[in-house]
C-alpha cells in the first residue's frame, strides 16, 4: 500500500472517520499497512485516552455491562472505543462470538466505536494486535477505551500489561471466581466488579472477595469493589462514575503513570524479540526444523539439533 494512500487514511482516523479506523485496523492485521508505519504516523497523539482491561470467567456478563456501561459516560460527553477479544476460530483465525452484537448501545453513535477481532488462540486471550488497535481508537479521540477479553480466567495475565486499568468481573454461584482470585489474578485487578448482583449469594461472594483481599500481603491499595446488575441496573451509575474519575485524574495517578512506563518497556522487548526471530528464522532453518522425522526425535536430544540449525559444531 502506498504511503500516500496511508497518509490519507490516517488524516480521516484522526477526524473519527469510522470506514478509514476500520480500514487501518484491517489493513495492519491483515499486513496491508506496516505496523511500524501506522504507529509512527499515530503514536504521539494516541496518550490521551484511559485504557481499561475488562476479563472475568466465561458468562461473567461482561460485554452485557459495558454495554450498560456506554450511555452513563457518553453523558458525560465522553466518547467510547471498544475492542472485543473473541475466540478465534482454530482455521480462519477470525473472531467466533462477534460482540458487536451484545454491544447494541454504540448502533447509531459516532462517538462509540466496536471492534471485535480473534483471539488467535494467543495466552491469555490477549494478541498484540490489540494494543494497536488501542492506539488508533486513542488517535480517533476516544476517551475511555476498554479492552475485553476471551474471559478464560488465570492466564488473562497479559490484559493487565496492555491497559491502565483491569477489571476483573465474576458472577455469583458460578464456582470458579475464589480459585481465579487464590491464584493469584487478585494481584493484576485494579477494580472488581460482581455482576448479575440479582442473583442469590452475590453478597457472600463479595465477603469472600474482601477476605481474601485483607488476608494478602499484596493489598496495599484499597481496591474497590462494584455490586452490579445489567437487569436492575444496580451499581451501574456508581461504576461509571468511578470510571470517569480515574479518566480524568489519570495524568495524576501514580498508578497509572508506571504502569505507562512498563507497558512501553514492555512493549519495546516485545517487538525486539520478535524481529529478532523472524530474523532466525530464514528458510532454511524452517527447513531444518520440517526435517524432523520419528527417527530424530528418538536419537537426537533437542540441544544438539538447536545447536545444528544456528550453525554450531
Amino acid at each position: 500500500m502506498s504511503t500516500k494512500k496511508l497518509k490519507e487514511v490516517v488524516e480521516k482516523a484522526k477526524k473519527n472517520d469510522f470506514i478509514s479506523i476500520s480500514e487501518l485496523m484491517t489493513g495492519i492485521e491483515n499486513n496491508i499497512f506496516s505496523r511500524k508505519e501506522v504507529s509512527k504516523r499515530i503514536f504521539k497523539e494516541s496518550h490521551e485516552s484511559l485504557k481499561i482491561g475488562i476479563t472475568g470467567p466465561p458468562g461473567a456478563g461482561k460485554s452485557s455491562l459495558m454495554n450498560k456501561l456506554i450511555p452513563f459516560i457518553r453523558k458525560e460527553n465522553l466518547s467510547v472505543g471498544v475492542i472485543a477479544i473473541d475466540p478465534s476460530s482454530p482455521i480462519t483465525g477470525g473472531s467466533f462470538l462477534g460482540d458487536r452484537v451484545r454491544i447494541n448501545n454504540a448502533v447509531n453513535d459516532n462517538n462509540v466505536f466496536v471492534r471485535s477481532m480473534g483471539s488467535r488462540a494467543e495466552l491469555g486471550g490477549v494478541t498484540e494486535l490489540a494494543e494497536d488497535f488501542s492506539d488508533i481508537l486513542a488517535f480517533s479521540g476516544k476517551d475511555i477505551i476498554f479492552i475485553e477479553t476471551v474471559g478464560v480466567g488465570q492466564s488473562e495475565y497479559s490484559v493487565s500489561e496492555i491497559t491502565d486499568l483491569t477489571t476483573l468481573v465474576f458472577v455469583p454461584e458460578s464456582g470458579d471466581e475464589i480459585q481465579l482470585l487464590k491464584a493469584g489474578i487478585l494481584e493484576l485487578a485494579d477494580i472488581f466488579v460482581v455482576n448479575k448482583s440479582d442473583r442469590k449469594d452475590s453478597n457472600l461472594l463479595i465477603k469472600s472477595i474482601n477476605n481474601i483481599l485483607s488476608s494478602t500481603k499484596k493489598n496495599t491499595k484499597k481496591i474497590p469493589i462494584f455490586k452490579t446488575s445489567c437487569k436492575t441496573d444496580e451499581g451501574l451509575e456508581e461504576f461509571a462514575t468511578s470510571i470517569i474519575s480515574y479518566f480524568k485524574t489519570m495524568h495524576e495517578n501514580k498508578n497509572i503513570q508506571e504502569k505507562q512506563v512498563l507497558r512501553y518497556n514492555r512493549r519495546i522487548k516485545s517487538i525486539i524479540e520478535k524481529d529478532i526471530l523472524n530474523k532466525f528464522w530464514n528458510n532454511q532453518r524452517l527447513t531444518q526444523l520440517e526435517d524432523i522425522n520419528n527417527s530424530s526425535i528418538k536419537t537426537k536430544s533437542p540441544y544438539v539439533l538447536v545447536d545444528e540449525i544456528k550453525g554450531k559444531k
